[in-house]
């Protein structure tokens, strides 16, 4: 992955899930898949088989709240990735996400690269990447083989030549996100646009003196007066489902407010996916 790659994934990438367990032996995801010769796996809606994100790093507050994975296999057989985000400002402000299906023989092709590459087990030595500030970790996490697993490598890609490990590590994760190539095409279904049905998000103040001067002009609607969440309690982490705002988000663009009472605020937005963390 040569730099421009790995800083544009990192920059449109993120992440704030919580990471499984490290490597351990005697921990076994729930509902695993019964009977199979395969490589056992979480089947669960939320249960998460494979994720490859981008954390941390240099990235204002907001950005890396909504931070996405760059790939995330959930244990019912589905496929998410980032979507195509033309360079335009103002852009939507939910961030882009694809899904589609997966089969179980696609599901086994993944996990196959991730054991090659030694990754159902306990995590080596990342340790590199110290010639290179204000990089993301880049994080592998699976649930399989009887075991949940987080490879975190800092700086991965960047700070050449690699060591072993770290070599490993970059070679599984540009073959796992060739989705296509990894899983095989007629293993998956068609890519759709990502429909949440469920939204987490952070609510910052503003001084309506932040609005002046900008340019394109920004956009200021009213909270719904229907919804019960105020969004003075929302500066960290909420939740709220997709229904109680309409398409409210769906419209909205990266300079669009928000005005609830006689205040007005920002809002960092992204549709909930399997194994996000709760508020």
């Amino acid at each position: 992955m040569n730099r421009r790659t790995f800083l544009s994934a990192a920059l449109v990438a993120p992440v704030l899930a919580a990471l499984a367990a490290c490597g351990d032996p005697d921990q076994v995801p729930a509902d695993t898949t019964p009977g199979t010769t395969g490589i056992a796996h979480p089947t669960g809606a939320d249960d998460v088989i494979l994720k490859v994100s981008y954390e941390g790093g240099f990235l204002p507050a907001g950005l890396a709240f909504v931070n996405t994975p760059t790939l995330l296999v959930s244990g019912d057989g589905r496929v998410f990735t980032q979507g195509v985000v033309a360079a335009i400002f103002p852009g939507p402000l939910l961030p882009a996400v694809q899904v589609r299906t997966i089969t179980e023989d696609g599901i086994q092709s993944l996990l196959a690269i991730a054991q090659a590459a030694g990754l159902l087990a306990t995590p080596p030595d990342y340790t590199g990447g110290d010639r290179v500030a204000d990089a993301p970790n880049t994080v592998v996490t699976i649930n399989a083989g009887n075991g949940s697993f987080a490879h975190s490598a800092y700086a991965l890609g960047i700070d050449d030549p690699e060591g072993p490990a770290r070599k490993a590590l970059l070679d599984a994760v540009t073959a796992l996100t060739d989705i296509e190539a990894a899983a095989g095409s007629a293993n998956l279904g068609v890519d759709q646009a990502f429909v949440p049905t469920e939204y987490r998000f952070q609510a910052r103040a503003v001084d309506p003196s932040e609005l002046t001067g900008q340019d394109p002009a920004p956009t200021v609607v009213e909270w719904p007066a229907e919804s019960s969440m105020a969004l003075a309690g929302a500066t960290a982490c909420a939740r709220l489902p997709a229904a109680a705002v309409g398409s409210l988000f769906l419209d909205a663009k990266q300079n669009t407010y928000f005005k609830q009472g006689d205040v007005v605020y920002q809002l960092a937005v992204a549709g909930v996916l399997p194994g996000d963390p709760a508020c």
